[in-house]
């Protein structure tokens, strides 16, 4: 058998060579957070509680949401004042140690049906990492899951059509989107074009799609 001078086999090297690569590689992923599916995963359950609380807090405030998800963090919830709406801060995985927000719009809209108001409540988040990770928005099927109101069907609905429409380019997905809030935020009658016209909206940000042309 084949020896060093300090009398260890090659074999023996060898052996230690192959078990720490064997560690490395079984650490990395680990280390440099590198396990795609699972902070896709955990992406998209931390915009589904940011999702559920910024929809309690609206509940309780019949107002729009500005973003701030600290509102979320140190507001007690009105009927469980030992607790806040949101417990802690949360981030994208991908880039957890930039501390960089989700981006979370909320709107109000308040209905006059005969006598009574319906309130309407629409949550649009979006993933700080989006333009780099396309994939890491919320699917329409949790919505419909959670008893949303006419108005988080109406915005659900047509994000999307935008995710659809926009596959895996994310920056273009990231600008649409963006463009999409601005429209609720600008336009006070958005609500009631999207009730007249499916693709009311839609057609601001696909002109051409929609043959409208300037």
């Amino acid at each position: 058998m084949l020896r060093n001078q300090n009398g260890i086999s090659v074999y023996t090297v060898l052996s230690i060579i192959l078990f720490i690569a064997l560690v490395f590689i079984l650490a990395v992923p680990n280390f440099f957070n590198l396990d795609k599916e699972k902070n896709l995963e955990d992406c998209i359950n931390n915009m589904k509680q940011i999702w559920v609380a910024t929809t309690d807090y609206m509940r309780d405030t019949n107002a729009d949401f500005n973003g701030d998800l600290s509102l979320l963090i140190k507001t007690p919830k009105k009927d469980d004042p030992k607790n806040t709406y949101l417990s802690s801060n949360l981030y994208c995985p991908e880039t957890s140690h930039q501390k960089k927000e989700y981006l979370v719009y909320g709107k109000y809209v308040a209905e006059q049906i005969g006598t009574e108001i319906k309130h309407n409540y629409g949550i649009i988040i979006l993933c700080p990492n989006l333009a780099q990770y396309p994939k890491h928005i919320i699917e329409k099927g949790f919505y419909e899951n959670m008893e949303p109101t006419q108005l988080q069907n109406y915005m659900s609905e047509d994000i999307d059509y935008i995710d659809s429409e926009t596959g895996l380019n994310g920056a273009k997905k990231v600008e649409l989107i963006n463009k999409y809030i601005e429209i609720w935020k600008t336009d006070p009658d958005a609500f009631a074009k999207r009730k007249a016209n499916t693709t009311a909206l839609r057609a601001i940000l696909f002109p051409e799609k929609f043959g409208i042309t300037e």
